[in-house]
């Protein structure tokens, strides 16, 4: 019973892992001959390792290459069936197929590097302090063709036979390319004027009062044809909207009420509307003549009933910023420059016994050309009361 067993065993073993494959047999051209099937199958698989060892795949996108290979790039083969199957002499061949391991991963984060959003030229407005605007001069949009990229890569490994290299693949991407122009919107925000007024640092519910209505102004875009209104951009001067008790005028006297301090910024505001060319549609003078203005330069707001409007009417948006300082308020306005240079001049005209008569004049220059424009004439009683700041 122990011997039908053994020669069944010796049986299994000389024609399985003791085997050794025909004299005579060559496998891609290489002598396996007395090898077993298993060295032989490392041979070959050795040969081509060896081969696929120097070989590159390139991926190619208008900026970038993306290379890959051994052992990013494996294989596949059929040595095993074709070993194993041999019986006699002869050529045999083992086929191998190429494998870019993590295909889809590599596709995924080559269309995420090349990928590029679309922005046109824009610029981009800054209501606070440093620079009034910032550009961004665009991007052309990539979006790259993840489908047609997978699909070429394939192909490129399908039709690489042993010795050859790679086929290069490029990468197919949709582009949508801007229109704008930085130059033009440059030339758009450009800062038509400036006007600074100063207040007392020390007085802190005015300080409080001015830079709160700054706040709120800093920041609106006119849009052509449109009007600006201090009492609808700014709100009522209430407690609730946060805005403190300090010194008016009010009726000839200087006395204290809420919002106190906000027609110095009304007043900048007014200055730097007419600095820029725009059409001021409403201003109210104040009772006294102010001291953080000349005579006829001031704007006086108060209530719904005495506001400063203006219209923008250079056909390009207008932009306003309003900063504070320590000491100052300081007004700009940014948009398309009308080629005209503007300035004001204030005159006084008479006055007795405290009061102050007064006009004020829109200087206009162009190509050497000057015009002067009477803007308005005023009279400014002497104040009936203790002075003080309005």
């Amino acid at each position: 019973m122990v011997l039908p067993a053994l020669a069944a065993g010796f049986c299994f073993c000389s024609c399985g892992a003791l085997r050794r494959l025909p004299r005579g047999v060559f496998v891609n051209g290489r002598d396996v001959g007395g090898m077993s099937p298993s060295a032989a199958v490392e041979l070959v698989r050795r040969d081509t390792a060896a081969d696929l060892a120097g070989r590159r795949l390139n991926i190619c996108s208008d900026e970038h290459v993306y290379v890959y290979c051994y052992p990013e790039i494996s294989f596949k083969d059929d040595a095993v069936r074709v070993v194993y199957g041999i019986r006699r002499a002869g050529e045999y061949t083992v086929t191998a197929k190429w494998l870019l391991n993590g295909l889809d991963s590599v596709v995924a984060g080559i269309c995420a590097a090349e990928y590029r959003e679309f922005r046109e030229p824009a610029a981009h407005f800054n209501a606070g302090e440093g620079e009034a605007f910032y550009y961004d001069e665009g991007q052309t949009g990539v979006r790259p063709d993840g489908e047609g990229l997978r699909r070429d890569i394939l192909a490129s490994l399908a039709a690489r036979s042993p010795g050859e290299d790679f086929a290069p693949v490029r990468l197919g991407a949709e582009r949508r390319y801007f229109t704008g122009n930085i130059r033009a919107l440059k030339g758009r925000t450009a800062r038509l004027s400036a006007y600074t007024t100063y207040f007392d640092g020390q007085n802190m519910p005015r300080v409080s009062n001015i830079k709160l209505a700054c706040a709120k102004i800093s920041g609106c875009v006119l849009p052509p044809g449109g009007t600006f209104s201090f009492n609808g951009r700014v709100g009522a001067r209430t407690a609730e909207n946060g805005f403190r008790r300090a010194k008016i005028i009010e009726g000839g006297r200087f006395v204290y009420g809420l919002g106190g301090g906000v027609c110095q910024v009304s007043t900048t505001l007014y200055n730097a509307a007419l600095l820029a060319g725009l059409e001021v549609t409403e201003f109210h003078p104040h009772s006294l003549a102010v001291g953080y203005a000349e005579p006829s330069r001031d704007a006086m707001v108060s209530g719904t009933y005495s506001d400063l409007r203006f219209k923008n009417v250079t056909g390009s948006p207008v932009y306003i910023r309003v900063l504070t300082g320590a000491y100052y308020v300081r007004c700009e306005l940014y948009g398309l420059p009308d080629g005209v240079k503007y300035s004001l001049e204030s005159k006084v005209t008479g006055g007795e016994d405290g009061a102050v008569e007064s006009e004020c004049y829109l200087v206009s220059e162009r190509g050497g050309e000057r015009s002067v424009r009477l803007l308005r004439r005023d009279r400014y009683p002497p104040a009936k009361d203790a002075s003080g700041a309005s």
